[in-house]
């Protein structure tokens, strides 16, 4: 698939201007309508766009944020064309360097959220946890208790229970002496059947496939969280691998 509409993101997975376009216009519709104040559009594994891209995208952007929040993640490519275009006031503008393997080889991609799906929740909303109603459910795995974090380094299976919080200091358990950690950096924690990340509003960010997270999300086997990409650690302080095998 070119393009998922997933809780209220919208990531678009593209080469080229003409599948941009075709990807921007069969989808974003479906982004508006959702029944959230904040959204996002997350561009930032495309390929070869030019100022065509931008000119598709961004009378959207301003359409759309009249009532919406919007946050749109974009490549250096993308992002020269965003500057000095008047969009700065209306949208949260992120650029992220592409990484390599953001997309694991194999990988079965997730089918879109439909939107008939998705209904506007009366109940008050948990601002700390996605609702597990609207989040997609080829990620969310059966109602066990045995998943853990795996320790690309050393292969020390970490077991997450109904929390994990992993950070530089104690009362995060494990703990790992980096400095480019923070204390609390994020964490993982079982909610009804799955299991989601949240980075802990870490100072070097915390990714999950090559995307850094900026709100909670599931987890599903063979996942890869990274932890502190910087100029000292351009791998990662820290990797792990989520799995449900114990």
């Amino acid at each position: 698939m070119t393009a998922t509409v997933r809780w209220n993101r919208l990531q678009i997975n593209v080469d080229g201007d003409a599948a941009f376009k075709a990807a921007v216009e069969e989808n974003f519709g479906k982004l508006i309508e959702l029944p959230y104040g904040e959204l996002e559009v997350d561009c930032s594994a495309c390929k070869n766009l030019s100022e065509q891209s931008f000119k598709v995208i961004g009378p959207k952007l301003v359409d759309a944020s009249g009532g919406k929040q919007l946050r749109v993640r974009v490549t250096d490519d993308l992002a020269r064309f965003f500057q000095g275009s008047g969009l700065a006031g209306l949208v949260s503008l992120s650029v992220i360097e592409h990484m390599e393997g953001a997309t694991k080889p194999g990988a079965v991609e997730d089918a879109p959220a439909s939107i008939d799906d998705l209904e506007p929740d009366d109940e008050p909303k948990d601002e700390t946890h996605p609702p597990t109603d609207t989040i997609n459910q080829t990620k969310i795995q059966t109602r066990q208790a045995n998943g853990g974090l795996i320790d690309e380094e050393d292969g020390h299976r970490y077991v997450i229970g109904d929390e994990l919080v992993i950070g530089r200091e104690p009362p995060s358990d494990p703990v790992f002496a980096i400095p480019t950690i923070s204390k609390r950096h994020f964490r993982v924690y079982r909610q009804g059947p799955g299991y989601f990340i949240e980075d802990m509003r870490s100072t070097n960010g915390t990714y999950l496939n090559g995307n850094p997270l900026t709100q909670p999300q599931p987890l599903g086997e063979g996942d890869e969280v990274v932890v502190a990409i910087t100029l000292k650690h351009p791998d990662g302080a820290k990797r792990f691998k989520f799995s449900l095998k114990g």
